[in-house]
């Protein structure tokens, strides 16, 4: 099992060299546009030949003229995405720990080392870099020219043998020992900051060690998995057992399944992203920046099965964080009992975490902060405006954290 894994999860990762795989699962996105164009055309002409007089055989010929059209521009999206001459080049600061799964990088080193430490904790779903995509487009650059001193959690790919990881090992067995080692380097308590996923994780972590943390962030983080859509958990279960075949075949989730639990969510949001694209030039600074977060977007992290498990069906099926039963370590998380100041940033854009979700774990917390910015579950620590909406008032707040 250990040789087919490592085998699955070379032919996972996209390669630079031999030219980009995305948008994963790309035959997926093809086949969601081929087959929902092409479906739509006899129909379609037929309603607007009746409402319009016109002869049905011309109106289905121009429709499926028009679909054709649509699928080359999507096409030419694609290959303009794999032809772009963009490739991270970014140095990143050398790691001062690393572990079995995990490494910190000290991003202080790029300022000033005795500025006050935050701990970043990215998602478990993709890789850490969106913190820090190019020089010119980095959150934790951001932070530590404006006076702080960030270290950011690296994941690793899972090797053989860490197909039963679990999320208890991951906090437990990695986060504790983190938290030592930035304490130790900062000299005191950092801010804990997580996205996404890994603000789940940063919570569990200020939950056990409040006494050694100084704050707490979480960036687009949910809490209340069934918030506004009291139909979540069922999906969740059904998505579960349709993928639990692969997850004992496997021991873990493919790349590719992971991205069409994103495709599920919008099946044409690729579709739309990349029409779009296509009709941007290639030499224009805003073709870079999507080829740069698309890059980070196929690049994920295959997601051992037991971690599969507890996000399916622990916490999107069965909600066990809204609910006030998810336990790490033995112990409850319980947020109402964690008094800490705490900032909670809600996009209220975010298709990945209903707002409502994320807004569920800041009423929770006694000293938690809500923060809405008007941005997306991605574009709130990469895009253009997230400079002036997000990250100057998240340095603000850490900044006045760090001093008090």
């Amino acid at each position: 099992m250990g040789g087919s894994t490592d085998s699955l999860r070379n032919r996972e990762r996209p390669n630079a060299l031999s030219g980009r795989v995305g948008p994963r699962p790309l035959g997926l996105h093809l086949a969601t546009a081929a087959i929902t164009w092409t479906a739509s055309t006899v129909p379609g002409a037929l309603l607007l030949a009746v409402q319009h007089g016109t002869d049905p055989a011309t109106q289905i010929a121009a429709m499926a003229h028009a679909a054709k059209a649509r699928f080359d521009l999507l096409l030419a999206g694609v290959h303009a995405y794999h032809a772009h001459p963009y490739r991270r080049t970014v140095v990143e600061p050398p790691a001062i720990w690393r572990s079995a799964g995990i490494s910190i990088l000290d991003y202080g080193l790029l300022g000033n080392a005795d500025a006050p430490p935050v701990l970043v904790i990215p998602s478990l779903i993709n890789r850490h870099y969106v913190m820090d995509l190019r020089e010119e487009q980095s959150l934790l650059r951001f932070l530590a020219e404006a006076g702080l001193r960030p270290f950011l959690v690296v994941w690793a790919d899972a090797g053989a043998g860490a197909n039963d990881v679990t999320i208890d090992d991951i906090v437990v067995s990695k986060l504790d020992a983190a938290l030592s080692i930035v304490t130790l380097h900062a000299r005191r308590p950092p801010v804990v900051m997580g996205y996404c996923l890994g603000g789940l994780l940063a919570l569990a972590l200020a939950a056990r060690w409040p006494g050694q943390v100084a704050g707490l962030v979480c960036l687009a983080t949910p809490w209340d998995f069934h918030a506004g859509d009291p139909g979540e958990g069922a999906t969740a279960r059904l998505g579960l057992a349709t993928m639990e075949p692969i997850l004992q075949a496997f021991g873990c989730l493919p790349v590719d399944w992971v991205q069409t639990l994103f495709y599920a969510i919008d099946p044409f949001a690729v579709i739309d992203k990349f029409l779009r694209f296509a009709e941007t030039a290639h030499e224009a600074p805003e073709a870079a920046t999507f080829v740069a977060l698309e890059d980070w977007v196929n690049d994920g992290i295959v997601m051992p099965a037991a971690i599969a498990r507890t996000l399916l069906g622990e916490w999107y099926g069965q909600n066990l964080p809204g609910r006030g039963l998810w336990e790490v370590g033995g112990q409850l998380v319980q947020p109402q009992e964690l008094d800490l100041p705490s900032l909670i940033i809600v996009p209220t854009s975010d298709r990945i975490v209903p707002p409502d979700s994320a807004r569920a774990l800041a009423e929770a917390l006694p000293c938690g902060e809500a923060f809405e910015v008007a941005n997306g579950h991605i574009g709130m620590v990469a895009s253009r405006r997230a400079p002036e909406q997000v990250w100057r008032p998240l340095a603000d707040w850490l900044l006045a954290v760090g001093k008090g």
